[in-house]
């Protein structure tokens, strides 16, 4: 009967080491997980939580100047909004306000409903020397209401209707007088187009 206690013992001790030997091995899930584990769940998800992961890419047309490829194919013959107003100097405000020299013009709405998706193509060009540029730009965040009107600005700064403008073209470094070609579309509308001239010299060049 002893030696069946003393048996009995060496079974329950040996499984005791085995246990603790397993659960000494066994992962550590409650570990927390390292920084870079943190920083790829943030930009997996979308997040702009840890700055290291946000990358903020600017548009180059608002950077260097040049001729760039106008990519608007449209062949909508339907009339659905009107280009007015075009202007790139002696600007004023809603008010009648005096403001700084910039492209601007008007979009009216002809039809019953809410146009949006507007794509915009406009040519400088110097006519001392005829050098030309070309810029391109979609009004993201921009919807013309129903039978309505609505200025659109390209002078860099914030609020509704104003887009970038790039400092380093022709309006802003030549003092000769520039020609200005403006087209705007939108889905299943007939683009419309207009053009603007720019006296020589002007307080927007940095001349």
């Amino acid at each position: 009967m002893k030696k069946f206690y003393i048996i009995g013992a060496m079974v329950i001790v040996i499984m005791v080491l085995i246990y603790a030997g397993h659960k000494t091995s066994s992962p550590k899930y409650s570990e927390k997980p390292s920084p870079k584990n943190q920083v790829a769940i943030v930009a997996s998800n979308g997040s702009s939580q840890n700055s290291a992961t946000v990358e903020t890419k600017q548009d180059p047309e608002d950077v260097v100047p040049g001729i760039y490829p106008n990519p608007i194919n449209n062949n909508a013959t339907a009339e659905g909004f009107k280009l007015s107003s075009l202007m790139v100097e002696n600007n004023t405000d809603a008010l009648g306000n005096a403001v700084n020299d910039h492209l601007q013009f008007t979009l009216q709405n002809l039809t019953n409903k809410d146009i949006s998706n507007f794509e915009v193509y406009y040519t400088i060009t110097d006519t001392t020397n005829n050098k030309k540029e070309g810029y391109y730009k979609k009004l993201d965040n921009f919807t013309l209401k129903a039978n309505s009107s609505q200025d659109v600005h390209f002078d860099g700064q914030p609020g509704y209707g104003h887009y970038t403008d790039n400092p380093h073209n022709l309006y802003h470094t030549s003092s000769d007088k520039l020609q200005f070609t403006v087209e705007v579309s939108a889905p299943g509308y007939k683009i419309e187009s207009a053009d603007v001239a720019k006296d020589a010299g002007g307080a927007e060049t940095k001349d």
